[in-house]
């Protein structure tokens, strides 16, 4: 970006309740906004010859000045900005006093000509197509991310990230800066059903946005939904003023999203922040701000004419991220490691059993080429393209070394019994027959060579592979592949686990739409968690094993006839309905230690690890003479509880 004051059209005032007012501390004396009037309480002043609009409050520094302007909203006494397009533009003056903030009504003012130097930045080209000496506009298509096309940091059209540590390396930053190298999601679920599947119709969806002398900055919405298309025109402001953090606004619409995002933001209009614009790759970040908590958003598109021809997308173009071809990993010794158990004594045995991750027995794995590269889930398991394998407790694969030093195999599974000898290469095992280890829907597992692309005693897994997808190098890039677990020597102990409370991590919160205190022990990073308070790799139920929370609360001022009920909230399948008409419901021992459990019906393993939370709802509504805050809802910082164990057995 090359100019030091550069921000776009918008055709109308930005809603006064779209806007996020601060807060001041100043005891100024009241006004009305019949005071507040051009050339007596503020001015505007307007360059011909640049379009520079300045902006003047004339109140003396006894009251603090914001401004609603073409360009969003500003502060201080004095502010600047500059728009391309000739039009008739409104701003709006506002001075907070000892009775809050009061606004003028909207003042207008004109500008005659069209400066099309201010377009000359490169990201009115990337984002909008840009104008020719003329101002005649180049529209620019942008269609929803449909395929990992290895530019930039998604695969898919839609990406989370923490506010709290924007570059997800721990670092704790939360300034979120324009350009892929100022920021790193902490989830890229890639294709999901239960958000966006590889078919879901939004895929369809474009939003065209381009320049034009006399309408300015226009946005064609097209947004195609299970229920049907809407389309719709708006103007749009681009601001950047601060060159780091671009914001878009629009006057009428908002930015293209998918329909289940209309219940996770409310603000898809006015200063949406624009953190990668290249002619291929345009991204945006919204806040989320529904009761999950606040937590990036980022929708991610990609240019139609890619989407078109992906050949393209030139591979050393500079403002492309750099992408790492496909590598296998490599192990310093593969045959001690896949027959090392691990337990209470940690030893290289003659035997390991391989049986199914009955979570997921299967899924694909594809290169992820950003950030130096890695080898992803795409997380498909379950849906229509990668249906569910009911047989998953039927598979086991003993693997054995003999005393030759030769290896053999025998398979047991829903495809019937098979056996082989086996040779164990660098990162591959290489049977010396083919062996048919599953087969769901359209994916058959068979083959003889398997590539290992996980071996991991210590986090007892072991993934094995076949080829299923090509680069245009001709290098695989996608394997269909068996998620298998380690089997214990003598079996799992079936006692119980007594998991350990970091009393530190635990929120404890009001859902004010369901009358619920909620005291959260886990929530996945990528709905909004923090550190959890329980370990989530300890979160694994075997089938018919049952979690259990035992917790106190110490301040809450119950009414003398209140029976409040308690549930765990979970959304494992086959459980209740998040409400306290369910079959887990408990009545709360007001004066002492209350216990809620669930049961593992899903007839498998189940593990709550990065799609599953664990709460403690508890019901207050109407219930309770306190802690209530200033609103006069329940203050939920004040509510002492303690959770006294958590348990599975």
């Amino acid at each position: 970006m090359k100019l030091k004051t550069l921000s776009g059209m918008c055709a109308a005032l930005l809603a006064l309740s779209a806007c996020t007012q601060e807060t001041f501390d100043y005891e100024a004396p009241n006004v009305t906004p019949a005071d507040l009037v051009e050339g007596k309480a503020f001015s505007v002043t307007v360059n011909p010859e640049t379009n520079e609009v300045t902006l003047q409050s004339l109140m003396g520094d006894q009251y603090l000045a914001s401004w609603v302007t073409p360009q969003g909203m500003a502060k201080g006494s004095t502010y600047s900005f500059s728009l391309p397009f000739s039009g008739t533009y409104d701003v709006t003056f506002g001075v907070m006093t000892r009775g809050g903030l009061v606004y003028s009504d909207p003042y207008s003012f004109t500008l005659a000509n069209n400066n099309f130097g201010l377009l000359s930045d490169e990201i009115w080209t990337n984002l909008a197509g840009g104008v020719d000496e003329n101002g005649n506009g180049n529209p620019k298509t942008w269609v929803p991310v449909n395929m990992n096309y290895g530019i930039g940091r998604c695969s898919a059209p839609v990406m989370y990230m923490s506010p709290d540590d924007v570059m997800n390396d721990g670092s704790g930053n939360s300034d979120l800066k324009f350009g892929s190298s100022n920021w790193n999601p902490n989830w890229d679920p890639g294709f999901q059903d239960w958000l966006i599947g590889a078919n879901d119709p939004y895929l369809n969806s474009e939003m065209t946005l381009y320049l034009d002398s006399q309408k300015g900055s226009v946005a064609e919405i097209k947004r195609v939904t299970a229920d049907g298309t809407q389309e719709y025109t708006s103007n749009f402001n681009l601001n950047i003023s601060d060159l780091q953090r671009p914001t878009i606004s629009f006057n009428s619409g908002e930015i293209l999203h998918a329909a289940w995002g209309d219940g996770v933001c409310s603000n898809y209009s006015t200063d949406i922040r624009i953190i990668e614009c290249t002619p291929y790759l345009l991204q945006f970040a919204t806040m989320r701000d529904n009761s999950e908590g606040p937590w990036w958003i980022v929708w991610n598109f990609i240019a139609k004419e890619v989407k078109e021809d992906p050949s393209i997308l030139p591979s050393d173009a500079p403002d492309l991220v750099e992408v790492a071809s496909p590598k296998l990993p490599t192990y310093d010794d593969l045959a001690t490691t896949l027959f090392t158990i691990e337990g209470d004594a940690t030893y290289v045995a003659n035997q390991t059993t391989l049986l199914m991750n009955e979570d997921k027995p299967y899924d694909i794995m594809y290169w992820n080429g950003a950030n130096g590269g890695s080898w992803d889930w795409i997380e498909g398991y379950g849906s229509s393209w990668a249906p569910a394998y009911d047989a998953a407790d039927e598979f086991e694969l003993v693997l054995t070394r003999k005393s030759d030093g030769s290896y053999t195999a025998a398979l047991e599974s829903a495809e019937g019994s098979q056996s082989s000898t086996f040779t164990i290469g660098e990162n591959t095992l290489t049977f010396a027959e083919p062996m048919l280890f599953m087969k769901a829907g359209n994916h058959v597992l068979e083959g003889k060579e398997l590539t290992v692309l996980k071996c991991s005693p210590g986090n007892d897994e072991v993934v094995l592979g076949i080829p299923d997808g090509y680069d245009d190098s001709g290098n695989v890039n996608r394997y269909l592949c068996l998620n298998l677990t380690i089997k214990p020597i003598g079996g799992a102990p079936e006692g119980p686990k007594t998991l350990a409370v970091n009393p530190d991590n635990i929120n404890c919160w009001l859902d004010g739409g369901s009358g619920q205190i909620r005291i959260v022990l886990y929530q996945p990073a990528g709905w909004g968690g923090g550190d959890p308070a329980v370990d989530p790799e300890q979160l694994v139920l075997k089938k018919g094993q049952t979690l259990s929370v035992t917790f106190k609360l110490n301040t809450i001022d119950w009414k003398a006839d209140a029976s409040p009920r308690a549930f765990l909230g979970v959304n494992m399948t086959g459980y209740g309905s998040w409400s306290f008409d369910s079959p887990e419901t408990v009545q709360v021992n007001k004066g002492g230690e209350t216990t809620v459990s669930i049961e593992n019906t899903t007839g498998g393993k189940y593990s709550f690890l990065d799609t599953d939370c664990v709460q403690v709802a508890i019901e207050q509504d109407g219930l309770i003479n306190g802690p209530f805050g200033e609103d006069g809802s329940i203050d939920a910082s004040a509510i002492g509880y303690e959770i006294v164990s958590v348990v599975i057995q």
